[in-house]
């Protein structure tokens, strides 16, 4: 595989893991309005996460494109199994390495904004929660 290759899929996943940041702050900042019971800043935050959620969207998308167009099939399987969180297809590639530290990084973050969100969400919409 291409290090060319690798290292678009590592700003891609780079650009994701701010995004996550980003996400996670958005809704830790949620969690604290729901608390304030201050719902000016609820409503005003549950916005502001539509624009991160929407350029993570753009980044996946863009991941899925560049796996699409790679004309080798072996290496686009390799790509998109370091992508689910696999190990680097060769070791010994340092940005291949990079790529899989940061999917793993960004899996942790997002496992963490999901159960916050599932905790506001229970907390804020009780029984007709989207999370059941």
């Amino acid at each position: 595989m291409e290090e060319k290759t690798v290292m678009d899929a590592l700003v891609q996943m780079k650009r994701t893991g701010n995004l996550l940041n980003e996400l996670w702050d958005l809704t830790r900042q949620l969690g604290e309005s729901i608390d304030r019971n201050d719902q000016v800043s609820t409503q005003m935050l549950i916005a502001m996460r539509e624009e991160p959620l929407g350029k993570l969207q753009d980044a996946d998308q863009a991941l899925r494109d560049q796996l699409e167009l790679l004309p080798d099939h072996e290496a686009a399987a390799a790509l998109a199994a370091m992508l689910n969180g696999g190990p680097p297809a060769d070791p010994a590639q340092r940005p291949q390495v990079m790529l899989c530290e940061q999917v793993g990084s960004n899996n942790r973050r997002l496992k963490q904004i999901v159960e916050l969100d599932r905790m506001l969400n229970r907390r804020l919409a009780r029984e007709d929660s989207a999370y059941r």
